[in-house]
């Protein structure tokens, strides 16, 4: 019977480190997919979820998105352009599952950000603040209505500018 319950502890412990694994985001990864990865292996990546390629109708795709089973955006695929090797530029991840060692993902807000990383940069963009994370290649955006900004104000933003509450609209991984 301990034999049993051992086991049982086990698998379930393998289970658990295998879905951390798959939603890691990482410096040049995000679970499996590493910088790479090529656009034709995506279907076997997400076979259990729907992938919408953008725009529809057309030869040459610029985004692939990735929505599950009940309808949710996971994550966008964004190719490098003129790559012979069809690999991705990079992927902004939009579900809270995907998560950094540190424990940042999208229901994070600024101030996790802040007490786990350095921001090295932050720029402005016409809808969103954009932070820039080098330690793990990644930029968050933050929407400008978090921050009582203008959507289409272009003035650099300071850190201090930023409410501590201010959530995260998505993070974007960059493969290099």
């Amino acid at each position: 019977m301990r034999k049993i319950i051992t086991l049982l502890i086990l698998s379930l412990f393998f289970i658990q480190c295998s879905n951390e694994e798959d939603s890691r985001i990482g410096k040049n990864q995000i679970g499996k997919i590493n910088n790479n990865t090529k656009i034709s292996e995506l279907d076997a990546l997400f076979k259990n979820d729907s992938i919408a390629r953008l725009p529809e109708g057309s030869e040459k795709f610029y985004e692939y998105k990735i929505f599950n089973e009940e309808g949710k955006h996971l994550l966008t695929f964004k190719p490098k352009i003129g790559d012979s090797l069809n690999t991705f530029e990079s992927v902004q991840v939009y579900d809270s599952n995907y998560i950094t060692e540190k424990g940042i993902s999208t229901s994070s807000t600024f101030m996790n950000v802040v007490n786990n990383y350095t921001i090295n940069k932050i720029e402005p963009t016409f809808s969103s603040a954009l932070l820039f994370i080098d330690e793990i290649n990644i930029t968050i955006a933050l929407d400008k209505k978090d921050l009582n900004l203008d959507e289409f104000d272009m003035r650099k933003i300071s850190q201090d500018q930023i409410p501590d509450r201010a959530k995260i609209n998505f993070i974007t991984v960059w493969f290099e």
